[in-house]
């Protein structure tokens, strides 16, 4: 990671000179521009996918004020960086919620997540969270928050049912990291293997910053495990994807959205081949989702190895949800809130029409990837 921050801390200074900029200018007040909160890692253990978030947002706030605004109102935004750090991301999050934003879009990793809503909520603000899947989050007491990829339960227990039905994996270990993501991710994939009267053959755990697996790896291996769910993010899980790989194991490698990371394979290289991963964007889904991809690697292909997986959420739910819903509630949060709530149609990269349930999940239909070539594909089970 360390090659990446003098990169990453300049995108964090550009984005806030942009703002800075947007707070002083004196011909602007509340009544000429609309503010998204982004709330991002853009520094830290998650920083590969913050980048992503923060670029998405950019990319669609460029996108709207050339072509005009919201009803002539331009759209700008206020980036903070909580670090990838619980504590931290509190306070940004209050930071945020001072700051006369009209909504936020945002939002990575459950525990920071999971640590920061209650302020968001709490603050009457719509928030669209872009990039945390424990299914605590999303709750029928939430009046403002909402979630536009899929929880963990729902993706970890359509990885079993792949691994079983689709792989015919007879013997599956679980290695996941000690968080709230990695946790639950555990604990739904062993409950969908339980429900077919199977059962993981090992399990073990690490600590998010570890880097060091191969006691993990080993321990696993001896239950001779022809496939091993790994249920953690970037750079950790691909640290035990290249380490599983070394100590022999040849069986199916697989994991739910944090392992839907090019990095994975940058930092994996080939032993990421053949890794299944639930995932939340498919570039190859439809021409309109190809062409914003190559777009967006175009305008980005400055930093490195730009990722429109965690972009595409962002920019989606900016252009597509949050614009239109801007444009007819404008400065009434409640009105804004409940035009997201309702919001019903079709989504870039998803196949089929999606709408937010009852607790603010937005109810899509799955998608699995594989890595092929140093790329992930559409997972197709013929292989």
């Amino acid at each position: 990671m360390n090659d990446r921050i003098p990169a990453l801390r300049s995108w964090v200074l550009l984005l806030a000179a942009c703002a800075i900029v947007g707070l002083a200018a004196p011909s602007q007040t509340l009544a000429d521009h609309y503010t998204v909160g982004v709330i991002a890692p853009l520094t830290g253990l998650g920083s590969s996918y913050g980048l992503g978030i923060s670029q998405g947002a950019e990319m669609a706030a460029r996108e709207i004020n050339a072509a005009g605004g919201i009803n002539g109102h331009r759209l700008r935004l206020h980036v903070v960086d909580d670090t990838t750090d619980p504590a931290r991301s509190v306070i940004m999050m209050r930071r945020l919620v001072t700051a006369s934003v009209n909504v936020i879009v945002g939002g990575w990793g459950s525990p920071q997540v999971l640590a920061h809503m209650d302020a968001a909520e709490d603050s009457g603000i719509p928030y669209i969270i872009v990039g945390a899947t424990s299914p605590a989050i999303t709750q029928t007491r939430n009046r403002w928050i909402f979630r536009v990829i899929q929880n963990d339960a729902v993706s970890a227990a359509q990885l079993a049912r792949l691994a079983q039905a689709t792989l015919g994996l007879k013997r599956i270990a679980i290695i996941n990291d000690n968080n709230a993501y990695g946790t639950g991710s555990r604990e739904a994939f062993a409950a969908e293997l339980k429900r077919h009267r199977d059962e993981p053959v090992a399990l073990q755990t690490y600590q998010t910053a570890d880097t060091d697996f191969r006691a993990q790896v080993e321990t696993v291996l001896k239950s001779r495990p022809d496939g091993i769910a790994v249920f953690g993010t970037v750079p950790a899980a691909a640290g035990v994807v290249r380490q599983a790989r070394e100590a022999g194991f040849q069986g199916r490698l697989m994991g739910t959205g944090g392992m839907a990371n090019d990095r994975l394979m940058e930092m994996a290289g080939q032993s990421a081949e053949g890794t299944l991963a639930t995932g939340f964007f498919d570039e190859h889904a439809d021409p309109q989702a190809k062409a914003w991809a190559d777009r967006f690697r175009k305008e980005f292909a400055a930093t490195q190895a730009p990722q429109p997986a965690q972009a595409a959420w962002e920019y989606r739910a900016l252009r597509q949800i949050v614009v239109p819903c801007l444009g007819s509630a404008s400065n009434n949060r409640a009105k804004l809130r409940d035009c997201i709530r309702d919001f019903k149609g079709e989504l870039m990269g998803i196949r089929g029409p999606v709408n937010f349930d009852p607790t603010g999940q937005l109810v899509q239909p799955p998608l699995a990837l594989e890595v092929r070539k140093g790329a992930f594909i559409t997972f197709k089970a013929a292989r």
